[in-house]
C-alpha cells in the first residue's frame, strides 16, 4: 500500500472493462487505494485489444489498455461460473468499493448488484456505469463513445460549418463519465459514516455528455436554440478561434471578455473597431460574426504565427499555437510539469499521462505498471481470501486452479 496518500488502505474491486470505468479507477489508484482489477481468463479486458499492441510487452497490452490501467492488479476469473462470481462476492466483502460498467441486469444475475453485496461489506460503496442509465427505453442498447457522441449531440455541434458532424478526437464520453464517476465515488467516501447501510453511485455516459455540453443546454431548452457547427469557431463568443497566418500555421485567439477584445483590436491596429457599434459587445460580435472573422482572417494573414503571438501576448491577449499532439507533448510547459511520465518494470517501459492532481501534503505518487493478464491471481487470493476463511479450491472453465491455491498467471 503506498502511504501518505488520502486513500491508501482502501480496496477496490474493480469490475470495470472498455475505458470510462477504468479512467475512474486508474485515478482511485493514483490516490492510494489497492484496485483489484477482475477480467475474464484468456481474453481479459476488452481494451487489451483495442489500438495497437506495444513493443516489448506480451500480448494483450495494447496501447490503449496500458493507459488505463496503471496501479492496478489483476484477477483472473470467469464470472460466468458459480465458483468465479462466488470468488468476485467475496473479494467483495474484503473492499471499500466496488465499480461496475456491465449493462443493466448483467450484475444481478450474476449475484454482484449492490443488493447483495451491500449484505457483506458495511459502508460498502458501489459505483455503476451504464451509457443511457439503469432504466429506460435505451437502458438495454449496447452503446460505447463514439454512440454517446452522437446521441447526446456533441457531434451535432462539433464541425465545419459546412460539413456534417464530427466525432471529438478523443472518448470524451467515457473519460468524462470517468470524472463524473470519480467525483461521485470521493462524495460517497466523504459521508461514509453516514450511510452504514453503503452507498450506490449511478453515472450515465449520457447524461455525462450533456452535463460537458452544459453552457447550451439553457437556450436550447428554453429558447429552441440550435447550436451551429462552426469549425474553429465559438457559437457563444466571438472571437473565440484559430485563424490562419502568414505561414500557413494557426493562432489562437480567446477575447472572452470586453477587456480583452479592446487589447485584441489595439495589437492588431484597429483602434476604430473599439467604437464600431457592429462589434461594441459580445451580442453585437455574434449578430455580425461573418464580416468580424473576414476582416480578422485579412488581418492575421499579413504576419508569420510567431510575430502574431509575440505581438498578442504583449498586449495581454489570450492566444497560442495550435499544436499537434506531438508538439504539445514536448512544449516548454509539458517539460516543466513533468507531465508526461515513464513507467516500467522487468525490462518494460511505457509512457502515461500524470494526473493532474498536484497536492504538496500528498507528495506524489509512485506510478506501477499496468498488469498482464491475471498476473496477480494467485497472490491476491492468497493474500485476501486466506486458506480456512471459506474459500474452497475451484478452477475455472480452462481448468486453470482458483482459490486459495490459484496460481499466478
Amino acid at each position: 500500500m503506498t502511504t501518505g496518500l488520502p486513500l491508501a488502505g482502501l480496496r477496490v474491486l474493480d469490475l470495470t472493462h472498455a475505458a470510462a470505468g477504468p479512467f475512474a479507477t486508474m485515478f482511485l489508484g493514483d490516490m492510494g487505494a489497492e484496485i483489484i482489477k477482475i477480467e475474464r481468463p484468456g481474453t481479459g479486458d476488452g481494451a487489451r485489444t483495442m489500438g495497437s499492441p506495444m513493443p516489448g510487452f506480451p500480448p494483450r497490452n495494447s496501447e490503449y489498455y496500458l493507459s488505463l490501467n496503471r496501479n492496478k492488479r489483476s484477477v483472473a476469473l470467469d464470472l460466468q461460473t458459480p465458483e468465479g462470481a462466488q470468488i468476485a462476492r467475496e473479494l467483495a466483502g474484503h473492499s471499500d468499493i466496488v465499480v461496475q460498467n456491465f449493462r443493466p441486469g448483467v450484475v444481478e444475475r450474476l449475484g454482484l448488484d449492490f443488493a447483495q453485496l451491500r449484505m457483506q461489506r458495511r459502508g460498502l460503496i458501489y459505483c455503476s456505469i451504464s451509457a443511457f442509465g439503469m432504466s429506460g427505453p435505451w437502458s438495454d442498447r449496447p452503446a460505447n463513445d463514439i454512440i454517446v457522441q452522437s446521441v447526446s449531440g456533441l457531434m451535432g455541434v462539433t464541425g465545419e460549418a459546412d460539413g456534417g458532424p464530427v466525432r471529438i478526437g478523443l472518448p470524451i464520453a467515457d473519460f468524462g463519465t470517468g470524472l463524473f464517476a470519480l467525483s461521485g465515488i470521493l462524495a460517497a467516501l466523504h459521508v461514509r459514516d453516514a450511510h452504514p447501510d453503503g452507498q450506490h453511485v449511478k453515472v450515465s455516459m449520457l447524461e455525462s455528455a450533456l452535463n460537458l455540453m452544459c453552457n447550451y443546454i439553457p437556450s436550447v431548452a428554453d429558447l429552441g436554440a440550435r447550436i451551429p457547427r462552426l469549425g474553429r469557431g465559438h457559437a457563444q463568443i466571438v472571437p473565440y478561434q484559430a485563424f490562419a497566418c502568414a505561414d500557413g500555421e494557426y493562432v489562437m485567439v480567446g477575447a472572452f471578455t470586453r477587456n480583452f477584445w479592446l487589447n485584441l483590436c489595439r495589437a492588431v491596429d484597429r483602434d476604430e473597431w473599439t467604437s464600431d457599434e457592429r462589434f461594441a459587445t459580445n451580442s453585437a460580435r455574434l449578430r455580425n460574426r461573418k464580416e468580424l472573422v473576414g476582416m480578422l482572417e485579412a488581418v492575421f494573414a499579413t504576419r508569420p504565427r510567431e510575430q502574431w503571438l509575440a505581438v498578442l501576448e504583449a498586449a495581454d491577449v489570450p492566444c497560442s499555437p495550435v499544436l499537434e499532439l506531438h508538439e504539445a507533448i514536448r512544449s516548454e510547459q509539458v517539460l516543466h510539469d513533468g507531465s508526461i511520465e515513464e513507467i516500467g518494470g522487468d525490462g518494460r517501459s511505457v509512457s502515461v499521462v500524470r494526473s493532474p492532481l498536484r497536492v504538496d501534503e500528498w507528495g506524489s505518487p509512485p506510478l506501477h505498471i499496468p498488469p498482464d493478464l491475471g498476473q496477480d491471481t494467485g497472490a491476491v487470493l492468497q493474500e485476501i481470501l486466506k486458506e480456512g476463511e471459506g474459500l474452497c479450491p475451484q478452477t475455472l472453465k480452462d481448468g486453470t486452479p482458483l482459490g486459495p491455491r490459484a496460481q499466478t498467471r
